[in-house]
């Protein structure tokens, strides 16, 4: 049988299985899934339209010059960083952790077709978020620039065939560390991070320290040259993000021949890749896979026993009893130490689903992408604004805030919901610990609130630093943010508790059921509410504040009764469902 046409037929079939479940259990969640996209979308696309016509009409900048040219680059090179860790890291865990592959590699398959099938997927997976956020951009820059009907035509065929390099290198970099560095792949993987950030950072400040303080106050034209002079390291004529980018303005201006030619060239690049990784895969793939499955990636550290002196006591000092993760990862021990006002057992439990957390590459991966597209448009969004103290400033502090807020929503619905019903199976092994149930709970409680905060208020403070908020918005802001981490995490621990599913091993079906988006329609309802109550009346009064109904409002009365009633109501969302949770937890029996 031929095996490409029998894998085809797999992947029909589950996918028609997963339509039929997400709609057969519950309508809402994909529902409420296409609305936000179309309301992020939507966003993005009237963002993108705006700066295009300034460009062209305040600055005079063309559409298909180099200086919109440079933007593109900057946003096909950005994308494709993020695509490669992204389909490296769901290729990882497709390929050598997930229970589907260890059941076709026992069957007389070949490798390179196992390794075809899985980056399919990965694939396509990790590029949606690429087409959601690219597909408004590049729309909007057709329009302003006024392109050709065939324009829309190369767009998919520039899109299909950039997304195969990225993908190709992630699928070749997944498979070399853990076929020659199995014991330390999590450390190469960290120190490509830490590298690229690194580099992130020192070319933002860079950009801020160079930029002078009035810089709109200069000739518009000249002010936008000097600013995107430090982006011409984008227009590399060996980075693909150039030729999608010069392919692209080319369709603009008529010119056919050229972008058959960048075309050609994007699509020949990107199957040569993805050639070399599926030969790779034949040789490597089984040899990783095998390495893992025997233990390549254990730390063996053998301790030499040692017998006690026969008068020394039996019993630990108390400064060694003291520290119980003296001998486990730096990371741990920081973790533990960080929180002293949280009880030893709900710290224990903290740094255990942390563990299991930074081991699973699909979670922390998912994060970091969306995090990193975040923190890329805060830190460029200041770029586009004209006037730093008008409403535009304003609208778009909040909009930045509702976008952190949805992505904070997402996170505690797909992450932390599952999270006890992932603990039913070995739930006996908690059992033999002496503690109390409802520590439980209150360990992933606490994880939650501290993942969050730390996403959610640092992308919070560089979007408020970004467009010169004031004081006291970013204090509004913070508050916001911590009262949304606070709730969410309260809704996702006690719902997840009242209604888990102790049948199911994968977290996304468990996310994707009836709880899940029960927990998923309260948390968008309690993401409006906090941000109706705590954020929107300081912004609404500010742009108010030059209209003739100014004086018919008192000056922070609405905005402190806001901040009173979203922490009642933050209060409410912890309180209610933790402890309906640790009821129904008692009364279980596993």
């Amino acid at each position: 049988m031929n095996q490409a046409f029998l894998f085809h037929r797999l992947r029909l079939a589950l996918l028609r299985n997963s339509w039929r479940a997400a709609f057969g259990q519950s309508s809402m969640r994909p529902l409420v899934v296409v609305l936000c996209s179309l309301v992020v979308w939507g966003f993005v696309f009237a963002i993108s339209w705006g700066g295009f016509l300034f460009l062209q009409m305040e600055v005079g900048v063309p559409m298909t010059g180099d200086i919109v040219g440079i933007l593109l680059d900057l946003l096909f090179l950005s994308l494709a960083v993020l695509l490669i860790f992204s389909s490296g890291l769901i290729l990882y865990g497709s390929l050598f952790s997930s229970a589907e592959t260890a059941f076709l590699l026992s069957k007389p398959v070949a490798a390179d077709r196992v390794f075809a099938y899985k980056f399919q997927g990965a694939v396509a997976f990790s590029s949606w978020a690429f087409l959601l956020l690219g597909t408004p951009i590049l729309l909007a820059f057709g329009i302003v620039g006024e392109a050709p009907w065939y324009f829309y035509f190369f767009l998919p065929l520039y899109f299909l065939g950039f997304v195969l390099l990225p993908g190709a290198l992630g699928g070749l970099g997944a498979l070399l560390v853990v076929n020659f560095v199995p014991q330390r792949r999590k450390q190469v993987v960290g120190l490509l991070l830490a590298a690229l950030t690194a580099a992130l950072l020192l070319w933002i400040y860079r950009i801020v320290r160079a930029a002078p303080a009035d810089l709109w106050r200069d000739e518009m034209r000249e002010a936008v040259t000097r600013l995107l002079s430090y982006f011409t390291f984008t227009r590399s004529p060996l980075a693909p993000s150039h030729w999608v980018s010069l392919g692209l303005r080319r369709v603009v201006r008529g010119e056919i021949g050229s972008a058959l030619y960048y075309l050609a060239l994007v699509w020949s690049n990107g199957l040569f890749l993805y050639l070399m990784a599926a030969v790779a895969s034949a040789w490597l793939y089984r040899r990783g896979y095998n390495r893992l499955s025997t233990g390549g990636d254990l730390r063996r550290t053998a301790v030499p026993p040692t017998v006690a002196p026969a008068t020394e006591s039996p019993n630990p000092p108390p400064s060694v009893a003291a520290s119980p993760l003296r001998r486990e990862p730096w990371v741990d021990r920081l973790l533990y130490g960080a929180l002293p006002f949280v009880h030893p057992t709900t710290r224990l439990l903290l740094v255990k689903d942390f563990r299991t957390f930074r081991r699973d590459p699909q979670q922390w991966g998912q994060i970091l992408v969306f995090s990193g597209l975040m923190l890329l448009y805060f830190t460029n969004i200041r770029r586009f604004v004209e006037n730093l103290e008008g409403r535009f400033q304003n609208g778009i502090s909040f909009l930045n805030l509702c976008a952190i807020a949805l992505l904070l929503c997402t996170y505690t619905g797909r992450f932390v919901y599952p999270m006890l019903s992932l603990e039913g199976r070995k739930f006996w092994i908690l059992g033999l610990l002496p503690l109390r149930r409802e520590r439980l709970l209150q360990g992933k409680f606490a994880f939650s609130m501290v993942g969050g905060l730390i996403i959610a208020e640092g992308l919070a403070l560089v979007s408020d630093w970004m467009l010169m908020m004031p004081g006291e918005a970013i204090l509004l802001h913070a508050l916001t943010v911590a009262v949304l981490a606070a709730g969410l995490s309260g809704l996702s621990v006690g719902l997840g508790a009242i209604m888990p599913n102790f049948r199911e091993s994968d977290p996304s079906k468990i996310a994707a059921g009836f709880g899940g988006t029960l927990n998923l329609v309260a948390g968008l309802l309690y993401l409006l509410l906090i941000l109706g109550s705590m954020a929107a009346p300081w912004h609404a009064e500010t742009i108010l504040e030059s209209t003739a109904v100014s004086g018919l409002i008192p000056k922070g009365g609405v905005i402190a009764s806001g901040v009173i009633l979203g922490l009642a109501l933050g209060g409410a969302c912890v309180i209610l469902p933790l402890r309906a949770g640790i009821r129904a937890l008692r009364e279980m029996e596993f």
